[in-house]
Parts: C-alpha cells; sequence; structure tokens
C-alpha cells in the first residue's frame, strides 16, 4: 500500500537499484548459458537460460524482453533440428485437434482449473494434453475432461534425457494436431526449442497466464492470449508483439451453480449465520505482508466499526503477524489453509475481498459469479494497472479503492445498505456470467481459433541479425514488481531449480558450488540432486504402469 511501503521516491530509488541488480545476477546467467552453448553443452544452456528467466520472474530485472536469451534457445533449437524434415501435413484450414501444454498442474490456482474448463467448454474438438515437468498422478478432474474429449495424457518429462530431448518429442506429438496451445511456467525452454522451425508444425497459441511477470517464449509463439486490456497492453509495449499476433481470452469460470444459500453455506464451513461475513480467497503467496502492514491488519478498522462483521481468509491460514489483528477484533478475523475446492467460502460471502498486494481474479471472477460484490484495493498509478483486478464483467460493479481510506469508506457504504449491496450483487453476477461463460466465452474461443489459423507463423530461424539487449525501464509497474510479488532467492536457490537438467560434468560443477554455500537442505536433498530430474518421473510412471 501507498501508505506502508515508503514515500514514491524511497521506493523508485530503491527498487531501480535493485532491479540493476537483480540485472547483473541475470547477465551472468546468460553467460554460462553462452558459455555451455559455445562449448556444445546444450541441455546444460537451456538449464541456465532456465535459471535466468526464473530470477528475473522472481526478481524483476526492469524489462520484459530478452532477445539474447530468447536467441540461445534458438540456436539450440538451429543445431537439433532433424536432417530431414518432417512428412508434410496438409494444410490446416480448421481446428479439429488441439494440443494443450503444461509444465505441472497445480490442484490450486487458476492455470489448471483455466485449462480444464477450455477442455470442457470444447465439447466438438480433440483435445490431449502433453505435461513437461509434473510429478506424480495427473489431476483427476483434469483427467476426466481430456478423456471426455477422446484424449490422451502425455508424460514427455518422464523421458530419458532434458529440455532437448523433450523438445523432440513434443514437436513430434504437435505434428498429429490443429493447434498447440502453451499453459506453461514462465521458464519452461522446451516448447521454444520444439517449435523454433515453423515449417510444418501447428500454430503455436502461447495462454499470457502471468502477465505482470517476465517469460520466455516470445520468439516462437504466433499468438498471444491475454486475459485483460492491461496484460495486452505489456504485451505490445514491453515485449514488443504487434498487435495482429494478439487475442484477448477472458477467463472462463464454470457457470455459477448454488449448492446452498449464505446461511447453509456458513454452517457447513462451521460458521454462525449472524452478521455480515468478509470473504477472501487465495494462494497463501498472494497476502504477503508489506510495509509491516498485513492483510488482516488492513481490516481491523471495518471489523470494529462493525461489530457483527466477521473476516474469512482461505488461503493463507493464520500467519504470526496477523495474531495481533485477530486478537483486536476479538477473533473475528479466522484465516484458514488452501483447500481444491473454495466453493463454500465464495457461497457465504456477503462481500468479496480481492487478495492483496497480489490480485487473485480467477477468484474474484467465481465469487462475484455467485453474487458476491467485489472490492479490490490498487493504491498505485495507472501504468501499473496489470497489477489490478481489471476484468471485463467486474469494472461496472467493483469496489476500486485507491486508498485505504477508501477502501474502508466502500466497506462501511456497502455494510450500511443491505438491500444495496444485494443489488450490486445481482447485476455482478449477471456481467461475470454474461462474459465469463458459455456461450458468450465460447465466442471469444472461437475468435482465438480463427486469428491462429489466420497469423501468419513466426520465423525465428531466418532471423540471423545480432539480438538487441535487454532495455532496462525504471518506471511503472516494473519498480513495484519486486515490492509487491520479489523473492528473495539467491542466485545458489535459483539454480539449485534448474541443477537437474543439466548434463552430468556441469550438474557436478555447480552440485559443488550449491554444497560450499550450504543451499541444500540436509544430506538427502543433496543426493538427490545428483541425479537426472527425469528419473524419478520416469520411475513412477513404470510404478504406475499409465501414461498418467
Amino acid at each position: 500500500m501507498a501508505e506502508t511501503i515508503g514515500s514514491e521516491t524511497e521506493l523508485s530509488a530503491a527498487e531501480v537499484a535493485r532491479m540493476r541488480h537483480n540485472y547483473e545476477e541475470f547477465q551472468a546467467l546468460r553467460r554460462e548459458a553462452e558459455r555451455c552453448l559455445e562449448a556444445g553443452d546444450l541441455n546444460s544452456a537451456a538449464a541456465y537460460v532456465e535459471a535466468a528467466v526464473t530470477l528475473a520472474r522472481k526478481r524483476h530485472c526492469g524489462f520484459y524482453r530478452s532477445e539474447p536469451l530468447e536467441q540461445i534457445l534458438i540456436e539450440i533449437a538451429r543445431r537439433t533440428l532433424p536432417a530431414k524434415l518432417e512428412a508434410a501435413r496438409p494444410t490446416r484450414t480448421k481446428i479439429g485437434r488441439v494440443l494443450h501444454v503444461a509444465t505441472v498442474l497445480n490442484e490450486v490456482g487458476g492455470l489448471t482449473r483455466m485449462m480444464r474448463r477450455w477442455i470442457v467448454a470444447d465439447e466438438e474438438r480433440h483435445h490431449s494434453l502433453a505435461l513437461l515437468r509434473h510429478p506424480g498422478p495427473t489431476p483427476l478432474s483434469v483427467r476426466q475432461a481430456v478423456e471426455a474429449r477422446g484424449g490422451q495424457i502425455h508424460m514427455i518429462g518422464a523421458t530419458r534425457g532434458g529440455p532437448v530431448e523433450w523438445a523432440a518429442a513434443l514437436r513430434k506429438l504437435s505434428l498429429d494436431f490443429d493447434l498447440v496451445v502453451l499453459h506453461v511456467s514462465n521458464e519452461e525452454t522446451t516448447p521454444v526449442i520444439a517449435f523454433a522451425d515453423e515449417r510444418n508444425r501447428p500454430p503455436v497459441v502461447l495462454v499470457n497466464h502471468a502477465d505482470h511477470a517476465f517469460w520466455v517464449g516470445l520468439s516462437v509463439c504466433d499468438l498471444i492470449a491475454s486475459s485483460r486490456v492491461s496484460g495486452e497492453r505489456l504485451v505490445v509495449e514491453r515485449r514488443g508483439i504487434p498487435a495482429e499476433r494478439h487475442v484477448i481470452l477472458p477467463i472462463q469460470i464454470d457457470p455459477p451453480l448454488r449448492k446452498y444459500n449464505r446461511a447453509e453455506a456458513r454452517q457447513k464451513l462451521g460458521l454462525s449465520a449472524d452478521g455480515s461475513l468478509l470473504v477472501s480467497v487465495a494462494r497463501g503467496v498472494k497476502y504477503r505482508t508489506m510495509g509491516g502492514v498485513s492483510f488482516a491488519d488492513m481490516h481491523v478498522e471495518t471489523l470494529l466499526a462493525h461489530p457483527d462483521a466477521r473476516l474469512l481468509v482461505v488461503g493463507p491460514g493464520e500467519p504470526a503477524d496477523w495474531q495481533d489483528a485477530i486478537l483486536a477484533t476479538g477473533g473475528r478475523i479466522m484465516g484458514r489453509p488452501e483447500t481444491p475446492d473454495p466453493s463454500l467460502a465464495f457461497e457465504a460471502a456477503d462481500i468479496y475481498l480481492d487478495s492483496h498486494p497480489f490480485v487473485s481474479i480467477t477468484s474474484m471472477l467465481e465469487a462475484g459469479g455467485l453474487g458476491a460484490p467485489c472490492v479490490t484495493l490498487f493504491p498505485y498509478p495507472s501504468d501499473a494497472n496489470v497489477m489490478s483486478t481489471d476484468m471485463p464483467g467486474l469494472a461496472p460493479t467493483i469496489g476500486f479503492a485507491t486508498s485505504m481510506a477508501d477502501y474502508n469508506r466502500i466497506l462501511a457504504d456497502w455494510l450500511a445498505d443491505p438491500e444495496a449491496l444485494r443489488r450490486r450483487g445481482d447485476e455482478t453476477a449477471a456481467n461475470v456470467k454474461r462474459l465469463h461463460t458459455t456461450p458468450n466465452w465460447f465466442e471469444s474461443l472461437e475468435a482465438l481459433y480463427s486469428r491462429a489459423l489466420a497469423v501468419p507463423s513466426v520465423t525465428p530461424l531466418h532471423d540471423t541479425g545480432a539480438p538487441a539487449d535487454e532495455e532496462f525501464y525504471d518506471g511503472y509497474p516494473d519498480i513495484l514488481l519486486n515490492a509487491v510479488f520479489g523473492e528473495l532467492d539467491s542466485v545458489e536457490a535459483i539454480l539449485k531449480r534448474s541443477l537437474r537438467l543439466m548434463t552430468l560434468p556441469e550438474r557436478l560443477r555447480v552440485w559443488q558450488r550449491l554444497a560450499r554455500s550450504r543451499t541444500f537442505d540436509g544430506s538427502r536433498d543433496a543426493v538427490r540432486n545428483l541425479l537426472p530430474e527425469w528419473l524419478p518421473r520416469s520411475v513412477s510412471r513404470l510404478r504406475d504402469g499409465s501414461r498418467m
């Protein structure tokens, strides 16, 4: 919050200095990738690219595009192209078979739900799924959706090798499809290597699910699909993608259907039906405390002014720094852990509160679709609007606060007029259903399919010019990203995430560095990180006797 993280001048100076430091460490990882590329150690080069992207995602470096980093992956693709081009395929004139590609699928979070809903809604097409690095069984809901569309789940990352070998397998698999949709992690390198050669491959669409953060893959995606206008703005202005290669695909939610009225939902949650209930739902990380002010602290004033009101927050549990606020409100702030199905909390809400400082758009849409009026806090300049909840369908009715004083005023006004609150909730539900559920959402999907067929394929292998250096930017939203989202992982902790992708000689060299810096969590973790990443997934796959 602007009131709690220092003056704008102090924030700007501190964050610019931090971004420049992050950029120096990013460049060091990039140079390691270039060293491995020059030595012909391609999987290690890809691993260092992944580490560089991870650093830029977790510790913003002042840019959204890195041509040199993309070029390393393009060069890997150039060196690993098959000697013979694949057998020519008929020209694709319609989308009948869709291959979704994901790195991992988390039970909690909007990305998995978005992919499942896409598959379920698109009843007339075949949908399959390629999982690059998913550990363990596929979530049942996703498995059922794929099976219902006649598809299969392919565990690409359970085969021997690393990004180079997985890219070859992914490319070969993709040739049987009319469209590839990437729901991958920001740092995922395999699709970039797989689809750098445009010849014969299907169109590639990337779902811009992390529109506020740095990610890799700009050079090989024919179409970028963002869920909102602020994400589109960054794609065009900061990532350098022409507008014709961008499309808006709103987040889809399941058709809102109440199982219980508010009183019944509260009973199921173990809460009394009396008084007003404020609800917020998100992954725990989205409730980061800033400037010593926690999400619980933000609501003490409102709860003290309304003794019959309570706050239920599903996701973070009850962190230690919430305890003073919980005590000050007589226990009327209740935190619970993350859950794959938070629907009861949505149904119980009189007012839904966006998570802060990290917004949770899917949760807000799901709550709004069930008739909960929604409030969000955005105390930053408009240039940082990618950090706000600006989703179509919510804008007409959302309580959009630009300061804590404004936030408390909105809550006070809404709690004082239950009838107006109910009308606002009904209007919110109607708007969300209109834009974020079928059949209207399906019209947006069909428009995406049409654009994917019409847009010319990108041709990164044809670009032989020297890549331009990253353009460092010290304005908004960049100077806020580390304050709001930044994680303080060391370079060693980041390297540990990619260590097992490296070939054995490079892995041993980096392993020794991490051992000296005491990065491993004990001897067992140290031994585990000597093994290649593919091995546990391969063993698990053989044990299960299944492709899923």
